[in-house]
């Protein structure tokens, strides 16, 4: 009688091939959660997949989406920025003010492209100074980042709001629009924007000497100074560059909308910023550029696909709210029993 001497072949199971993979298992569930999100709009509402609704998320979502990369920054270093959003409308009051108030109009007619590039350089700046600032009151005078973003919050707005005195700054060349109503080859060229800038931020963390630094700090803010690298330098640079990202949100919001105002807003993104860097699973010393894309994607598919079939029913925005609660609490557990798993493998 023969005797079978081959070994039975192991089971694998899905986690594990996930795990083999060169995605993490936040990352496959992101990707999961969105492709089932965005096949259900697509069934439920047939205008979800059309052209106009996708070239509309396409212009909406740029603006949020860049305000996270922003968050990202400083939370993987274990801090935080509350300033973001009051950057973007300050750097986008102060660029607007500059063309509409202090440009004489003949002046401007006559070149306006140049102006127009002077004045968005400009917005880079006040981003890059508001960012230096944030970056010295929590690196060098040492005060916890929630505190002193908190704090530079309301100095930015205030300086906004007293720039304007409280109203809307219009009156804006044509040509200021062609950044965020624009397209090239049928893509608008804010999501283009986002999508180079998500690269160039991944490029920063993963590529370069300096990301690996900043993810030192992040890790082992102890080790890394006796290690040598000069925190404070980091933080500076890193709060700076998230400054400078902001303010490239309020361009876009600025260009989008041909207005500039110290409100824009300030009830919604600081807080889905901080929702989006959550659903990517950032901590400090560690985060994934790509799991950013992914979750403003998710958010956007919830608040576009909402927005379609519940378009004329009283609540239709407090509904888009308690899903995206429902949606946090559902990963968060799932992320509960694949990290035991991993602990356990």
């Amino acid at each position: 009688m023969a005797v079978n001497t081959r070994l039975p072949k192991p089971r694998i199971s899905l986690f594990s091939k996930l795990k083999s993979s060169k995605f993490s298992s936040q990352t496959w569930l992101l990707l999961i959660v969105s492709i089932g999100l965005f096949l259900f709009f697509a069934l439920k509402d047939p205008r979800f997949v059309a052209a106009p609704s996708l070239k509309s998320m396409g212009f909406q979502l740029p603006e949020i989406g860049i305000l996270s990369l922003a968050m990202l920054l400083p939370t993987i270093v274990g801090g935080i920025d509350l300033s973001v959003n009051s950057i973007s409308n300050l750097a986008a009051v102060l660029s607007g003010f500059f063309l509409v108030k202090l440009l004489p109009p003949d002046l401007l007619a006559a070149n306006p492209v140049l102006y127009i590039v002077l004045a968005l350089g400009l917005a880079l700046v006040v981003g890059a100074v508001c960012g230096l600032f944030n970056g010295l009151i929590v690196g060098l005078i040492d005060v916890p980042p929630i505190l002193a973003t908190l704090a530079t919050y309301t100095l930015f707005t205030g300086i906004a709001t007293g720039i304007t005195g409280g109203k809307t700054v219009t009156g804006f060349p044509d040509q200021v629009g062609s950044i965020g109503a624009g397209t090239l080859w049928g893509i608008p060229i804010p999501f283009i924007i986002f999508i180079v800038l998500t690269v160039l931020v991944y490029f920063l963390l993963y590529r370069t000497t300096y990301g690996f630094k900043v993810r030192m700090l992040g890790s082992n803010p102890t080790a890394a100074k006796f290690s040598g690298l000069k925190n404070n330098s980091i933080l500076l640079t890193l709060y700076m560059i998230s400054g400078i990202l902001s303010s490239i949100a309020g361009i876009l919001v600025m260009s989008r909308t041909m207005s500039a105002a110290y409100e824009y807003g300030t009830t919604t993104y600081v807080l889905l910023a901080i929702l989006i860097t959550v659903l990517a699973d950032i901590v400090p010393g560690f985060g994934s550029v790509f799991n950013i894309f992914i979750s403003v994607l998710i958010l956007q598919i919830l608040s576009t696909g909402f927005h379609m079939i519940l378009a004329g029913m009283q609540g239709s925005s407090f509904f888009k709210d308690f899903f995206w609660g429902i949606l946090m609490i559902f990963i968060f557990i799932l992320n509960f029993f694949l990290h035991r798993k991993e602990t356990q493998n």
